[in-house]
């Protein structure tokens, strides 16, 4: 009889950590994927910018809103070495991060005048995105997610991946900036 009440205080201690664990990330799942996209004015878009990885989904959005502006320019953030097509500004940010994409855009509105940018993501990259392009792009910059399919895998490490980003985004703060990105149009 005394051998069991330390495995029960055992088993209570791990269901009890088990359940705290499930608990975070359901939290952590409900912030990522029910995080809305920022009200943004299409007649006072002067720039659509679309964050890597550059997805069909993410374009499609970019080039509809870009035209609903009045055929203002699409920045799109891609791999170094990829070839761009003439109706993009595309950026090869340093990193390639969000910070480094969060770089290039202020980069833009320093060089190109932009003062009303759009950014576009994933679903699942809007709450870090928008806290990261509000700490480190001199001017408001709403955020907007678009609904992208998502495999099993994604769905599950997402809300992980997010917010360690996350955390490590509000240790790190901002990309330097020193090597600004590489633009090709």
């Amino acid at each position: 009889m005394a051998r069991s009440v330390p495995r029960r205080r055992r088993r209570a201690w791990i269901l009890g950590i088990l359940s705290v664990v499930g608990v975070l990330y359901i939290a952590m799942s409900v912030s990522i994927y029910t995080t809305p996209s920022d009200p943004y004015d299409v007649r006072e878009i002067d720039a659509v910018f679309i964050l890597g990885p550059p997805t069909t989904q993410r374009i499609a959005a970019g080039e509809r809103i870009a035209q609903q502006a009045g055929g203002v320019p699409i920045y799109l953030s891609v791999w170094a070495g990829v070839q761009c097509q003439p109706q993009f500004v595309c950026v090869h940010a340093e990193p390639w991060t969000t910070a480094g994409e969060a770089a290039a855009l202020a980069a833009a509105v320093h060089d190109d005048g932009v003062r009303h940018p759009l950014v576009i993501t994933g679903d699942e990259h809007v709450l870090r995105a928008r806290y990261i392009f509000g700490r480190c792009v001199p001017v408001p910059t709403p955020v907007i997610g678009i609904d992208e399919p998502l495999s099993a895998w994604d769905w599950l490490w997402q809300p992980i991946y997010q917010w360690g980003a996350m955390v490590k985004a509000s240790i790190g703060g901002c990309a330097d900036g020193g090597s600004s990105p590489t633009r090709s149009t």
